[in-house]
């Protein structure tokens, strides 16, 4: 994990995501990448004959904030000893950092509001950005102040495709990890492979692995694998986001966004 990109925002889960960040940058010895995003819709509506943007000083006031936003974070950033870059970008959050993804190890943004109930639009960045980023996104809760990055990670394991491909994309973290919990759940539907494979994968990169099954019972499987995840003090929970396609997880309800609504630690999602 060298190259961490970072949306910047000036939003109440800035500080947590910058802080996580930064302990993911210095363990890795890697390079941070800041996008300041300013979504042009706060300038404009949508009228029959096309868009009317508002009085220019209104635009030119939010230039002159993301100025200042820009300078004091520059100030920040040269005291944390750490090397960073700098973009600055107008528009939709969640496709300019999707697209900032094509060259990063791991994106961070911020996990969506807890009462965020889709399809209800805008969904959160956090939301598409899982869906359309070329790299694992961590997402990080707003109080979260920094991660752990040698402490215990749980991952959630349930045999798909994408499961896999959070383990592939977790490996410089799990390698560093105290201990790594293998958490499954009995009786869910479409466990492709068992999580001794996940285990015997783990173990030929030199990670050893608890391998923890939790009866599914009427029980929530998100609230399982966050419940186990917080006994085991988990720095993070490493899972597979949109096993089902986005529209069924938004009209039946899916294990994705329940987590993404629900968790209260960093939560390290591949697709």
């Amino acid at each position: 994990m060298k190259s961490i990109l970072v949306h910047i925002n000036r939003d109440d889960g800035q500080e947590a995501r910058l802080q996580a960040a930064l302990d993911i940058v210095r363990a890795f010895e890697g390079h941070l990448s800041c996008l300041q995003t300013t979504p042009i819709e706060a300038f404009a509506s949508i009228e029959p004959y096309g868009v009317d943007f508002q009085l220019a000083e209104t635009i030119a006031r939010m230039r002159e904030m993301d100025r200042e936003e820009r300078e004091a974070m520059e100030v920040r950033l040269r005291g944390e000893g750490i090397s960073w870059d700098w973009a600055a970008e107008m528009g939709d959050a969640r496709r300019l950092v999707g697209e900032h993804s094509w060259l990063a190890d791991l994106v961070v943004v911020s996990q969506p509001a807890q009462d965020w109930l889709p399809p209800t639009p805008p969904s959160p960045v956090a939301a598409d950005v899982v869906l359309h980023s070329r790299a694992p996104v961590l997402t990080v809760p707003d109080d979260c102040r920094g991660i752990d990055c040698g402490g215990p990670v749980a991952i959630a394991w349930n045999g798909s495709p994408e499961a896999c491909a959070a383990i592939r994309a977790a490996l410089p973290l799990l390698e560093r990890a105290s201990t790594v919990h293998l958490i499954a759940v009995t009786g869910e539907d479409g466990l492709d492979l068992p999580s001794t494979d996940a285990s015997a994968y783990l173990a030929r990169h030199g990670v050893e692995s608890e391998l923890v099954e939790l009866e599914r019972r009427d029980a929530p499987i998100a609230e399982l694998l966050l419940a186990a995840a917080t006994v085991r003090k988990a720095s993070c929970l490493v899972t597979g986001a949109y096993g089902h396609s986005r529209l069924r997880e938004n009209i039946l309800g899916g294990v994705t966004r329940d987590l993404l609504r629900k968790a209260k630690l960093p939560l390290l999602l591949a697709h």
